[in-house]
């Protein structure tokens, strides 16, 4: 598309939207949603035999502070307080005893934080405390998240002999003048080594972050940064557009917002990405994660069975999410729970035997339906309307007027295809699938009307 169009369009469409790692999303969640729904939840999966679950660990602690970041962070240079969260995770777990038993994990992930902020010692007392209770599959796939900067190879050796295969590994952006400005300094030859210690070792899948719309990148610096990224030929790369939400993360008011790309400049950062990517056998995964076409992702998009959880892309549909540590997120089937974002709150619960919920969310039957629909559009860019009705015993048309109406308009736009049989994403609607998503969002509008400020920009 003629890069005027294309730019017309995201000025267009750029506007505040959610990213749909769940539906509804997170600002529905609700305090009323406590430890005895999250028990119930559990006790129902318990009656549900063969079920698959993955786990995530939320590792908070980070040494510095990066000022783009977004994530539930502890910034601290005291290692000591690393066992400290430990302990209390040895006691999350075991307050959830008599609902973990007899589960097959099939995906365990660390986020954080810098999981390899803890020793490789401590690492082997993580990873025993779900050996207690979890059987892992053979094929399970266990991965974490790692900074380059403080990760060594001992760290990789230790993950290696507990079974991870797949790794996370942040970059960003490697220019000094961008670096400083989000007060991050990670050098090339940093990434290079982790990369190739990683690989030496076996891993057998490597994921590398990539930030566009940062503090002070051009074309040209942002090109040649990518370049090297590709030169390395990660398995999977996750490309994401710059979140500044200074009302949301106080610490991102550090970064000047004149140094913030114009609409113009992200649309070439990103068309410059997209070329490369192609030239490079990536293939794009949903929105903002693109891997290489022997990958499974890809294979998983191709059958139409590709699936979006709090962990990203995955090709694990159907599988219960269980989420431990100070901010972790599961998702039970119907249901959704968080737990509390503070540490001295998670601390508090534990301490008075409780398990640390914060808020969660109970599906209703238009939730549901909803969700699979949005799910279908951001992993497999085809909605079959007679599987949709078959589930849910609707006609969709019907149940859909209002929404279709709003689709005309993304229709003639080139966005979307849609016939009696499906709802199809073209490839230039993949730019804009937050907002493609967005029109079968029964609460985004109301949400909107009531808290402008409440989310990123879409484009």
């Amino acid at each position: 598309m003629e890069f005027n169009r294309l730019l017309k369009l995201i000025q267009k469409y750029d506007r505040q939207g959610p990213r749909y790692t769940s539906y509804p999303t997170v600002p529905q969640w609700t305090d009323s949603f406590g430890e005895i729904d999250t028990r119930k939840k559990l006790k129902e999966l318990q009656k549900k035999p063969n079920r698959k679950v993955a786990l995530y660990t939320h590792l908070p602690f980070c040494e510095e502070k990066c000022y783009f970041c977004a994530c539930n962070v502890v910034i601290t240079k005291k290692k000591e307080i690393a066992q400290t969260y430990i302990q209390y995770l040895k006691k999350e777990l075991s307050l959830l005893q008599e609902d973990l038993l007899n589960y097959e994990v099939s995906q365990l992930h660390w986020g954080g934080g810098t999981p390899t902020y803890l020793t490789p010692a401590q690492m082997e007392e993580v990873f025993g405390i779900y050996l207690k209770y979890f059987h892992l599959s053979s094929n399970a796939e266990i991965s974490l998240e790692v900074d380059p900067r403080v990760t060594t190879l001992d760290h990789l050796k230790m993950l290696k002999s507990l079974g991870f295969n797949r790794l996370s590994m942040g970059v960003q952006d490697f220019d000094e003048k961008v670096q400083a400005a989000i007060h991050r300094n990670q050098t090339y030859e940093q990434t290079l080594t982790l990369h190739h210690q990683a690989k030496k070792l076996g891993f057998e899948s490597i994921n590398m972050d990539f930030v566009y719309g940062l503090p002070y990148q051009t074309q040209k610096g942002f090109q040649e940064n990518l370049s090297r990224i590709l030169e390395l030929k990660p398995d999977r790369i996750a490309f994401y557009n710059y979140a500044h939400v200074p009302w949301m993360v106080p610490w991102q008011k550090l970064i000047p917002m004149a140094s913030l790309p114009q609409a113009d400049l992200k649309l070439e950062l990103l068309c410059t990405a997209l070329e490369l990517f192609e030239k490079a056998g990536y293939v794009a995964i949903g929105f903002d994660h693109f891997a290489l076409a022997k990958d499974e992702l890809v294979s998983a998009q191709k059958k139409g069975t590709l699936r979006r959880n709090f962990m990203g892309y995955t090709t694990q549909r159907d599988t219960d999410l269980f989420g431990f540590g100070v901010s972790a997120i599961g998702e039970l089937e119907d249901a959704y729970v968080q737990n509390q974002r503070k540490l001295a709150h998670y601390y508090k619960d534990l301490d008075q035997n409780k398990l640390p919920v914060m808020r969660g969310y109970g599906l209703n039957q238009d939730d549901l339906l909803r969700r699979d629909i949005i799910w279908e559009l951001m992993c497999n860019l085809n909605l079959k309307i007679s599987d949709i009705e078959e589930k849910h015993g609707i006609s969709f048309f019907e149940s859909f007027q209002k929404e279709l109406n709003l689709c005309e308009e993304l229709v003639a736009d080139g966005f979307l295809e849609i016939s009696k049989e499906k709802i199809q994403v073209t490839d230039i609607g993949r730019i804009f699938l937050r907002n493609i998503c967005m029109v079968f969002d029964q609460y985004f509008q109301m949400q909107m009307e009531k808290s402008p400020k409440r989310y990123s920009r879409t484009v």
